[in-house]
């Protein structure tokens, strides 16, 4: 488990997020990076976690069928 608190981070928006990008360190420390940040200043390039509520939130589309 790489997270202190699996059920914690299972809470938060940004697990089910498309603008969120898994950021794993060489030491193996894992980071949730919002993309919007880069061009949004709205938006922490690291938000704390959980995340409940948030105006960029976008459902990733995880059952769109190629072609």
């Amino acid at each position: 488990m790489r997270f202190e608190s699996e059920a914690l981070m299972n809470q938060s928006l940004c697990e089910s997020c498309s603008n969120m990008r898994e950021i794993v360190s060489g030491t193996d420390s894992c980071f949730l990076l919002c993309q919007l940040s880069q061009t949004d200043h709205r938006f922490p390039k690291y938000p704390p976690q959980p995340v409940m509520r948030c105006e960029g939130f976008e459902t990733q589309d995880n059952d769109e069928e190629p072609g």
